[in-house]
């Protein structure tokens, strides 16, 4: 008993120096309470329950590396002074994380400054093994030639089924940066993730660039929620075939939209015969804009671009400009959705309710409160075609209690 407590006590002491002294790798342990997260974590680190950490600049998961974060932890992204060096947690193919929090207990990812703002730091990004249709792409949002050495943020691979961890009763808020055009961190960023990746009720808010973008992999992803997002709030790209239900996303008036999509699927200019094609399964979706024709910063309720699939059902779209763009041969199933536009609908195919309101974006569909914080987006008992569509009744309970105080 006494070897195994002076064997703790050197792990829990060889821990807090590395985080005291800023070097960059941390081997295994148990980090302390109130420990800034090491740049590269190559083996097993766990963090203990309701802490609070810090990231400070970017930390690496390694291929061998898994990083547990328990219930009810806090990790606080430090503000930097240019977007490039923005602090952000990158789990890198082959590396592991293991973060489950519970509905009364969550993980909260947040800012460190007392009057958090938009882009305060950088975001969460997850690389897998799974297949793109791009040769080796390296992720969005990374500075390179600030990566440390034998750190790789390339993404995608040939196991559809690769497994890079665990999220669940998760939280990002205040995340985002954008580097350049086209170079962003996401506030949580998906690079070739793969189907055995578990992503399940996990909720962003105010963030800079897209809410979740998925670059490729087939990981599914299931009771999602968008809270006033910067960019688009589900963005796919280069060959993403994974399922994403049960999402809700919301905006409202004070926070500056840029160009503003909730749904866009996408790939590279001249990328027809890029296989696989970006084909995203999406159903119960509730995605909902302004509520009057003055709500700005926003484009399309979903846009299909430059030859991507689709296969989207159930689900209502609500209080943007234009319905669905369909652009470049995207194509595929379209049915059972609700959708407004305050002035264009789209080719829109039939098997879909649809309706168009330049003054009161509610007026039709008559959910019963989907404009404020504390929303609730059940339709009107008169509305029983509406049952099944969008997202579930349980889960819009999980989002009362999150979004309480926000």
């Amino acid at each position: 008993m006494i070897a195994a407590s002076a064997l703790t006590l050197l792990t829990f002491a060889a821990c807090k120096k590395e985080a005291q002294t800023g070097e960059q790798n941390v081997r295994a342990g148990i980090l302390p309470n109130g420990s800034t997260i090491p740049g590269i974590i190559s083996s097993d680190v766990e963090l203990v329950a309701n802490g609070t950490y810090y990231l400070d600049g970017k930390s690496y998961v390694t291929p061998g590396g898994e990083l547990k974060i328990n219930a009810g932890v806090t990790i606080k992204g430090i503000s930097k002074s240019t977007p490039a060096e923005a602090s952000a947690l990158i789990v890198t193919r082959g590396g592991l994380i293991h973060a489950v929090g519970t509905v009364e207990n969550p993980i909260v990812f947040t800012s460190n400054n007392s009057t958090p703002a938009v882009g305060d730091w950088g975001g969460v990004v997850i690389l897998g093994d799974a297949p793109t249709n791009k040769v080796e792409p390296t992720i969005e949002g990374i500075d390179l030639p600030t990566l440390p050495a034998g750190v790789d943020v390339h993404y995608g691979g040939s196991d559809a089924t690769d497994s890079s961890g665990i999220l669940k009763y998760v939280r990002i808020e205040w995340a985002g940066a954008n580097v350049s055009d086209n170079n962003e961190l996401n506030s949580l960023t998906l690079g070739g993730v793969g189907s055995h990746t578990t992503l399940d009720y996990i909720q962003v808010s105010y963030g800079r660039d897209d809410a979740f973008e998925f670059f490729g992999g087939t990981v599914n992803a299931f009771h999602l929620v968008s809270l006033n997002t910067n960019d688009d709030i589900l963005d796919f790209d280069h060959g993403y075939t994974g399922t994403v239900q049960y999402v809700i996303g919301i905006r409202r008036a004070g926070f500056v939209y840029a160009d503003a999509n909730g749904i866009e699927s996408d790939n590279d200019a001249g990328s027809s015969s890029d296989i696989p094609k970006t084909q995203p399964f999406v159903t119960n979706v509730t995605l909902i804009g302004g509520a009057t024709s003055a709500f700005s910063g926003t484009l399309n309720a979903a846009r299909f671009r430059r030859a991507t699939g689709l296969n989207v059902t159930n689900s209502i779209f609500l209080g943007y400009n234009n319905g669905i763009t369909l652009e470049n041969g995207a194509s595929g199933t379209f049915s059972g959705n609700v959708v407004h536009a305050f002035s264009t609908l789209g080719p829109i195919p039939v098997g879909n309710e649809t309706y168009v309101n330049a003054l009161s974006s509610n007026a039709d569909i008559q959910l019963i409160d989907p404009f404020s914080v504390g929303a609730n987006f059940d339709p009107s008992t008169s509305l029983v075609g509406h049952t099944g569509k969008g997202a579930n009744p349980d889960f819009d309970y999980w989002f009362l209690t999150w979004t309480a105080g926000l």
